[in-house]
């Protein structure tokens, strides 16, 4: 059976802790001795990061869900507001509309940022952790088993941890309310925190 554990409870912030390294050095000596090739260890380190990364991703969502769904809303408000003509044919400016929408998009965009950077931690603890699994299986002499030629993160990682930090921005009102506040206000950025709460 699989000595590798689950990620969450054996990883620190941005490195591996003491029970790991002995767990992964001691299990590259027994595959060194026994001639059992490298990549059944980092395909496990790799599988297991990819489901840690996966579950990070969804508790985010759903611990803050009520914060997208504020974004959602008022995009749709935004976007109705700016894009439909009035009675008298003008269309709507609501810059304090705005301003809130941009507030509560760069807070998203600064919770988004902060779990992205956990999510790289946590590769970079799999990358540790199969660096001393081979350091340790290279001093068996077993030296005709090739080494993995990839880290462990390299195929667990992808946009959605290395991107811009637009998760759930991607919404056709969303979007069109995002051009909206470019145009008017500027762009909504990470550091601009919950400004704009106020009523129009």
């Amino acid at each position: 059976m699989s000595e590798v554990k689950s990620v969450p409870t054996d990883y620190g912030r941005s490195h591996v802790i003491a029970r790991t390294r002995w767990r992964a050095s001691r299990r590259g000596r027994r595959d060194g001795r026994a001639g059992i090739g490298t990549g059944y260890y980092a395909r496990e380190i790799e599988e297991g990061l990819r489901m840690t990364l996966n579950a990070l991703r969804s508790r985010f969502l759903t611990e803050h869900a009520a914060l997208i769904d504020r974004v959602c809303e008022e995009s749709r408000r935004i976007a109705t507001e700016y894009d439909e003509p009035r009675e008298d044919g003008r269309r709507a400016d609501v810059p304090a509309a705005l301003a809130r929408f941009g507030g509560w998009v760069s807070q998203w965009r600064t919770e988004v940022t902060a779990c992205q950077q956990r999510g790289l931690a946590l590769a970079a603890c799999a990358d540790q952790e199969l660096a001393h699994y081979e350091a340790a299986y290279a001093r068996t002499d077993r030296q005709d088993v090739p080494l993995p030629a990839a880290s462990a993160s390299a195929a667990a990682l992808d946009g959605t941890w290395t991107g811009a930090p637009d998760w759930e921005l991607d919404g056709p009102l969303v979007r069109r309310a995002l051009e909206i506040l470019e145009q008017r206000i500027g762009p909504a950025t990470g550091a601009a925190g919950q400004r704009g709460r106020g009523d129009r």
